[in-house]
């Protein structure tokens, strides 16, 4: 008996369910390529300690999220787009039927925002060309002779 209950105290930490152990957060990579701004579309990395399947949700803290599956790999690796800038609380629990064990929150800063849109460009580029049409007809008007005021002299 005293040798089932010593195998049995042993063997409890292996039976565990992993624990949720690092949580780091990057630019992705590709963003750079793309021609997005870095600073939107993130790499999110859960690693977990232990052999044996776990699951745990990743909040983004944008009000999206996602339910990752460990199976037998210790990392997992998501992306995700902020759509604007800002301070937010990237939190990661265990979740599930198998949930990892632990929680960790990672606090993350957004600046800038998506590119800004062609229509946006297009108008403004309308505007000043707009803005130089009315120039020239102005400078146009100014020096066409009939376009003066008459003047006339006075005997």
């Amino acid at each position: 008996m005293k040798k089932m209950l010593a195998l049995l105290l042993f063997a409890s930490p292996a039976l565990a369910a992993p624990k949720i152990e690092v949580v780091s957060i990057k630019p992705n990579p590709a963003a750079f390529s793309s021609g997005k701004p870095p600073e939107v579309e993130m790499s999110i990395s859960v690693t977990r300690t232990a052999i044996g399947s776990c699951d745990a949700r990743v909040d983004f803290g944008d009000g999206e999220g996602r339910t990752i599956d460990f199976g037998v790999a210790a990392i997992r690796t998501l992306k995700h787009t902020y759509r604007k800038g800002g301070n937010f609380k990237v939190v990661v629990k265990g979740t599930g039927k198998t949930p990892c064990e632990g929680l960790r929150e990672v606090a993350l800063t957004v600046s800038g925002g998506p590119a800004p849109k062609a229509e946006a460009k297009k108008a403004e580029a309308k505007k000043a060309e707009k803005k130089k049409a009315e120039k020239k007809k102005a400078e146009k008007k100014k020096a066409d002779p009939k376009s003066a005021p008459n003047k006339e002299e006075t005997k």
